[in-house]
């Protein structure tokens, strides 16, 4: 192999038992699932997304993306949230969501998943 192709090695701070529970992903109550339409969720990829926000040693960025994407795949966010966050990209040069956005999922997945990613992390 090339020196040029050489695989780059990133150090991760998990412990092994956080790295199974990202694989993993987060359980999500049959129930939950069965009432919101299980056709139209991954359910898979939102377990995942939540272990990792609640496992991976994640600064608010990491945060904001991995919520991010819950949104993106609850379909929490319209065309124009996402045009805000993208601005706000581009103004800033940094990815980040505001309280409020951060609040919409944190409450989505509170109400109607029965995940509470506050006391949860960690």
């Amino acid at each position: 192999m090339p020196a040029s192709q050489d695989p780059k090695i990133i150090r991760l701070n998990l412990l092994d038992t956080d790295y199974a529970k990202i694989a993993a992903g987060e359980a999500i109550p049959e129930d939950k699932k069965r009432r919101l339409a299980p056709d139209h969720y991954n359910f898979e990829k939102l377990g995942k997304q939540i272990a990792r926000y609640r496992y991976a040693d994640l600064d608010q960025q990491g945060l904001d993306d991995i919520l991010c994407s819950i949104g993106m795949t609850a379909d929490l966010f319209t065309l124009a949230d996402l045009e805000d966050i993208n601005e706000r990209l581009r103004r800033t040069g940094q990815f980040y969501l505001t309280a409020g956005e951060r609040q919409q999922v944190i409450n989505w997945l509170q109400d109607e998943l029965g995940v509470d990613l506050v006391s949860g992390r960690g």
